[in-house]
């Protein structure tokens, strides 16, 4: 659970010892939280259980099956992958690694800090630029992308590639 919405729940507890109503509750979190804020059916469910005595302001304990697929190992082994073609599809390292897709996107999304690029905003960029410059690759893709923002919104159905990653290779 994020910060930002423990911090809420500490608030909405508050807001319930003040005998605010839930309502009004919400309309105080939005003004504080702004886009931030929880849905009005969280805020409301937390009020009634605070309402009702509850004092722990953290989520009940879930049963399930814990997340045990995005370990350093997993990581390392999407990295490298990654690293030695760019061009690989979510699928593709899925059966790789023999991991589920989700979990591949998000080591490459969320540990890795990566994103999935066009090859037509790519070339794009590149064919303007002189061959013996080295490239940054991020900050132009940025500044790029905000100049045409337009062919960044469309679905483009072209080859893609990864960006941000560093490899050691490189």
């Amino acid at each position: 659970m994020s910060d930002r919405y423990l911090e809420q729940r500490i608030s909405i507890k508050f807001c319930v010892k003040l005998n605010k109503s839930a309502s009004e509750t919400h309309h105080l979190l939005k003004e504080a939280y702004g886009d931030e804020v929880m849905s009005r059916a969280r805020v409301f469910d937390w009020h009634k259980r605070f309402k009702e005595g509850r004092e722990d302001v953290r989520d009940d304990a879930r049963s399930g099956r814990p997340v045990t697929h995005r370990t350093d190992e997993n990581i390392q082994k999407v990295k490298d992958l990654v690293c030695s073609n760019r061009q690989l599809t979510v699928r593709m390292m899925a059966e790789e690694l023999n991991l589920d897709k989700e979990t591949v996107r998000l080591i490459l999304k969320e540990n890795l800090n990566m994103k999935k690029v066009s090859a037509k905003v790519a070339s794009s960029i590149l064919k303007d630029e002189p061959k013996p410059r080295k490239l940054d690759f991020r900050s132009d893709l940025s500044k790029e992308t905000k100049k045409k923002s337009s062919c960044v919104r469309r679905k483009v159905t072209s080859s893609e590639t990864w960006s941000h990653l560093q490899c050691e290779a490189e």
